[in-house]
């Protein structure tokens, strides 16, 4: 990759900057260190429906969405259960697969076509190594996670299925973007105006 730099598409430039300003917003690093950090990285792209993972599968790579979004979602009793979405600007990865290299338990699915920059778990370990504002990254990255899966079951435990419903207004984006049946499914509402969409 580093190699064939000069032969990179223009769009991959405009890749990288995306994810150094996110870098750089996030932890504080030498122009040096992020140049270093962001060729650890390999662009890839997702079509409208395709998976990236698959239960069963391992996931090996650490994703940073360019643009685009995905949903992350189990399969219960035959029914789909959406847990998770990722947008523009978000880094991902399956939560138990990628940390304990063991079967992933979710899958990872386009719900728009989407350019993905992508780290290997070698590349992800040398980088944890040599710089510990890497780590902190990781580590604020992984916190936003926990707090989002706290809010989660936090909503599901404590606010009715109308009450998530009406909530999901305040988030338009959410809405505009995701079919309706995903939003049904993440907020575990069985009998909502959506379902008939």
């Amino acid at each position: 990759f580093r190699s064939a730099c000069c032969t990179i598409p223009s769009i991959i430039y405009i890749e990288m900057k995306t994810l150094k300003d996110h870098i750089k917003r996030t932890i504080s690093v030498t122009e040096s260190e992020l140049e270093y950090m962001v060729q650890s990285f390999q662009p890839m792209t997702l079509e409208k429906e395709t998976h990236l993972i698959k239960t069963g599968q391992y996931c090996d790579n650490y994703y940073y969405v360019e643009s685009g979004s995905l949903r992350i979602y189990t399969m219960v009793d035959n029914l789909v259960v959406t847990n998770w979405f990722a947008f523009e600007g978000n880094f991902f990865t399956d939560l138990e697969s990628y940390p304990y290299q063991c079967q992933a338990k979710f899958n990872i699915q386009a719900i728009e076509n989407c350019a993905l920059l992508y780290i290997s778990r070698n590349n992800m370990n040398a980088l944890l190594s040599q710089y510990p504002a890497w780590g902190e990254l990781v580590r604020k990255t992984w916190e936003q996670a926990f707090l989002r899966l706290s809010q989660i079951v936090l909503s599901v435990q404590t606010i009715s299925a109308k009450g998530r419903y009406e909530q999901l207004f305040n988030h338009q984006e959410l809405i505009q973007r995701t079919p309706p049946k995903e939003l049904v499914s993440l907020l575990s509402v069985t009998d909502s105006p959506l379902t008939k969409k």
